[in-house]
């Protein structure tokens, strides 16, 4: 009888380590989750990040650099910041009036969400274009040779890009 006791204790016991790992497995998906959540945190602090570096953009960009990098006003980036710079999903719209006031055409080019030029239109010698935009998306303004002139990021309903 001694023995069975201890039998039945023992597969009692079996039976509550079980258990216990059991509600520890339980858990694990909670884990899994409270993972996914920081990954979606941490997601949306470097969103914010990449928001703010756009904002510092848009407020400095009331500058704005011809071919030698003569200061001029309007909202423009250096061409060095071409590799830094991506569209951002944006819901503010806007339009970027690009007047060309050089003898030469010009491309134009968005910057997409991963920062790869598209492009979008070749406007000739004293010609003018109109793009519809956001105000979170650049865009490059090249020579024939896709040499970049210029970057604009517009940060008013509508802005002019004014190339020399």
């Amino acid at each position: 009888m001694q023995t069975l006791r201890k039998h039945a204790l023992i597969a009692l016991g079996v039976l509550t380590l079980a258990s216990f790992a059991n509600i520890a497995n339980a858990a694990n998906p909670l884990e899994q989750i409270n993972q996914e959540v920081d990954k979606y945190q941490q997601r949306g602090r470097e969103r914010a990040d990449e928001v703010d570096q756009y904002r510092h953009h848009r407020e400095h960009g009331r500058k704005r650099y011809d071919h030698e990098g003569q200061q001029q006003s309007g909202a423009s980036s250096s061409c060095r910041d071409e590799r830094n710079l991506r569209s951002v999903q944006g819901n503010v719209h806007t339009s970027m009036k690009f007047l060309n006031n050089s003898n030469q055409e010009v491309r134009t080019y968005w910057l997409d969400y991963s920062g790869r030029r598209v492009f979008y239109k070749t406007i000739p010698a004293h010609g003018q274009y109109t793009q519809p935009t956001f105000q979170t998306h650049p865009w490059v303004v090249t020579d024939a040779r896709d040499n970049c002139i210029n970057i604009f990021v517009s940060n008013q309903p509508s802005a002019i890009a004014e190339i020399r």
